[in-house]
Order: structure tokens, then C-alpha cells, then sequence
């Protein structure tokens, strides 16, 4: 079972990587062009870019072609399409926080930790990798500890502005 909880982390780290390296860029072009939705907020706000994405996308495909050395090379194009619903299910995320009115950098315990996962297990699921449930749940798990983990630590580098 140790081996399969070991493979989860591999299948699902391009989502790890992407997911974590977006918050890099501090500024940028918003993918919501700065326009509101028509409850009079914004789309997605201005921490989701265009740059934060494409940063994203790139640390997500580079630790696919890494992953691709040992389970091939199909590797790469399922650690983009992961990497890119990662940020889909972020972006999500953003969506719904702002429709509750939750200000950028607002706390959503579960939405703040999940919504990346949840988006790279949809892709994942269509692009026919095998996940266990238990392995889903132990990456949820894991997403979560990392989640409060490394963002207190990106607070503490004065990478982000909060500690969640």
C-alpha cells in the first residue's frame, strides 16, 4: 500500500508543482481582464495572470518531462493537461470565493487547499489514470498539511501576503 500512496505523489505532483509556483509572480496581466461579473465583482481578481499561469504551466510540464524518464513519455502531455486543470480548479476556487465575497487572499478552509486537486483528478480521470479512492484521499490529505504548511512558510519569505 506504501507503494501506491508513493505513486499518487508522483501521478499528482505536476498539480503540486503548478499549483505552488503561481504564486511567484506578484504581478500581472489578470486572466479576467479586469472585468466584473454581473454580480458587480470581479471574475477572478488580480492574483489570477496570465504570467502566474503560464509559470505554472511550465513548472508543471518540466516535472512531467522529469516523471516521463520513468513511466514515459505520454508523462508530459498528461502533466500539462493536469497542470492546466490544476489552475482551471484554482481559478475556480477564485471564482467562488469572490461570488461569496471573499476578498483576495481571504480565508476558505477546504476551497483554499482542494480546488487545485480537485481540478487535476478531473483531468486525470479523462485521461484514463488509474486512482484508488484511498490514494485520491490520502492526496487530499497531503494537499492539505502542504497547503497550511508551505503558505506559512511563503508568509514568513514574504512570498505571500497572508499565512494561508
Amino acid at each position: 500500500m506504501l507503494k501506491e500512496l508513493l505513486i499518487a505523489l508522483v501521478i499528482y505532483f505536476p498539480a503540486f508543482a503548478a499549483n505552488g509556483s503561481a504564486p511567484f509572480v506578484k504581478r500581472g496581466h489578470p486572466i479576467d481582464f479586469n472585468r466584473m461579473f454581473f454580480d458587480g465583482r470581479r471574475i477572478f481578481g488580480d492574483g489570477k495572470t496570465f504570467e502566474g499561469l503560464l509559470v505554472a504551466l511550465t513548472f508543471g510540464t518540466l516535472v512531467g518531462i522529469i516523471i516521463a524518464r520513468f513511466l514515459g513519455l505520454c508523462w508530459i502531455f498528461i502533466s500539462f493537461v493536469e497542470s492546466l486543470s490544476a489552475m482551471l480548479g484554482d481559478m475556480t476556487g477564485a471564482f467562488i470565493k469572490r461570488r461569496l465575497n471573499i476578498p483576495r487572499g481571504g480565508r476558505a478552509i477546504g476551497l483554499d487547499q482542494l480546488d487545485f486537486v480537485l481540478g487535476s483528478s478531473l483531468a486525470l480521470f479523462l485521461l484514463h489514470v488509474n486512482i484508488e479512492l484511498y490514494q485520491f484521499l490520502f492526496i487530499i490529505l497531503v494537499a492539505f498539511i502542504m497547503h497550511i504548511l508551505t503558505n506559512n512558510v511563503a508568509y514568513r519569505l514574504k512570498i505571500k501576503s497572508v499565512p494561508w
